[in-house]
């Protein structure tokens, strides 16, 4: 009867155990699997994010080709008042181009740039007295954007590549 008893027990244990490798095998492996595919994907979104995606743009400019032209004075310009402002308010701003070298106008409009100073400046003071002196410096590379994309309509080029504002005085 212990013989029995005893066979029972085994037998009974080996058909647990067979029910719980089916419980693992259908329930856990499965969530398993998809835990694993989304640590992958995190993984390599990672990994992309490491990389400078600019690295490889042929439209990348080298720094040896970009010229600087610095507007020789600081350009004191009128700003536009705030609701209610009876007091005048200004900016001083030093401005320089980066200019493409390798660029195909670069050779025919790089000259130009100082005979047309006087429009530069304009295309400058003009974006700049559209803001208030409680918003020109929130908004500096939205202006610095405008600008050059006047600049360029204007040399109907874009051999002009940016604009720096180095200095930002706001009274």
């Amino acid at each position: 009867m212990k013989k029995n008893f005893l066979t029972i027990i085994i037998l009974a244990l080996g058909i647990l155990n067979m029910i719980l490798t089916a419980v693992i095998v259908f329930a856990v492996v499965p969530t398993t699997m998809r835990t694993n595919n989304l640590i992958s994907k995190v993984a390599s979104t990672i990994d992309l994010e490491l990389e400078s995606p600019d690295a490889n743009d042929p439209n990348q400019i080298n720094i040896a080709d970009i010229e600087v032209y610095q507007i020789p004075e600081d350009l004191t310009i009128n700003l536009k008042q705030d609701p209610g402002d009876t007091k005048s308010h200004y900016a001083l701003v030093s401005v320089s181009l980066s200019i493409n070298t390798k660029s195909e106008d670069y050779k025919s409009l790089q000259p130009t740039i100082a005979t047309n100073q006087s429009s530069i400046t304009e295309i400058i003071n003009d974006e700049f007295s559209k803001y208030t002196v409680s918003t020109v410096t929130e908004n500096k590379d939205k202006i610095k954007s405008e600008i050059l994309k006047k600049i360029q309509e204007h040399f109907k080029s874009d051999f002009i590549i940016s604009i720096s504002v180095g200095k930002l005085v706001v009274e």
